[in-house]
């Protein structure tokens, strides 16, 4: 019955157009080019090596926040890291 009706409406063939994928996209608009592209600029060592430094500061620092962290965790007795076999109960 609902095949009928949409047969009937004619709503397949309607909504064929708009499902298409010219009008999904748009359909219109200048295309792209090698020309649309960003051209290169600079020394590129010198943004490299300013690039470069501030990743190292971020490593760094990185690292710092994690061996402190690890020290106050050790220190405060909150994580027992069982360094060694446990001696018996008995």
């Amino acid at each position: 019955m609902l095949v009928k009706h949409i047969v009937k409406q004619g709503l397949l063939l309607k909504n064929a157009g708009a499902l298409s994928r010219a009008a999904y996209h748009g359909g219109h608009g200048p295309h792209s080019t090698m020309n649309d592209l960003p051209v290169p600029a600079g020394d590129w060592k010198e943004q490299h090596s300013q690039k470069n430094a501030k990743y190292n500061v971020a490593l760094i620092t990185g690292i710092l926040v994690l061996a402190g962290t690890v020290g106050f965790v050790k220190t405060s007795g909150l994580i027992h890291f069982n360094y060694y076999v446990p001696k018996s109960l008995d």
